[in-house]
């Protein structure tokens, strides 16, 4: 090794030695983030999401509970109206304030199928699983993150435009999905009580 290698990798280790030793926090990864919120399982949390789209006269808010279990995502909206969304591995279930149902099967709308794995997956912290279909941009460390995802397929990208997913620790704290046809829904998590 040359003179000037061997200084080059001196200047590197002791610059990675200094980081440590004055709590330089790194760079997340995929892993760490999924370890992170999957540590402290939350299968019930409160939500509050505003929809904004440029066919509505004013943004619509919503709130209820989200139900996350390793099958299915259940959102039990109770405010502006009862309705219960269920997100199964293959089909989207609507339950009415009245009792009445339908459902729309994933086979049938693709791109309602992926934004349902998005919400299943995110929801309960597995991001691995999220880079099927988007690609993982992230931002921050383990004590505030962020994680910026793009579709990764041309038929999602026509629906899609960006997703971004806040957090602090092991806690999701927002969710934006930006759509295509300038709709944007924002949904803010807290823990259930």
């Amino acid at each position: 090794m040359s003179p000037a290698m061997m200084r080059r990798a001196a200047v590197a280790l002791l610059l990675a030695w200094a980081g440590a030793a004055v709590g330089v926090a790194h760079a997340l990864t995929v892993p760490e983030l999924q370890r992170l919120l999957q540590a402290r399982p939350r299968p019930a949390v409160a939500f509050q999401e505003v929809r904004e789209s440029p066919w509505l006269a004013a943004p619509v808010t919503s709130s209820g509970t989200l139900h996350a279990t390793p099958q299915a995502l259940e959102k039990r909206v109770t405010s502006p109206r009862r309705e219960t969304w269920r997100m199964l591995a293959d089909r989207l279930e609507w339950i009415g304030p009245d009792g009445s149902r339908k459902q729309i099967l994933f086979s049938q709308a693709p791109a309602l199928a992926a934004l349902a794995d998005l919400m299943r997956h995110a929801v309960s912290g597995d991001i691995a699983a999220l880079e099927r279909d988007f690609k993982v941009q992230l931002q921050g460390d383990a004590h505030v993150w962020s994680a910026q995802l793009t579709p990764r397929s041309a038929e999602l990208a026509r629906h899609l435009d960006s997703v971004e997913l806040q957090g602090s620790g092991g806690a999701l704290q927002v969710l934006i999905v930006s759509e295509r046809q300038g709709e944007r829904t924002t949904t803010r998590l807290q823990p259930s009580n």
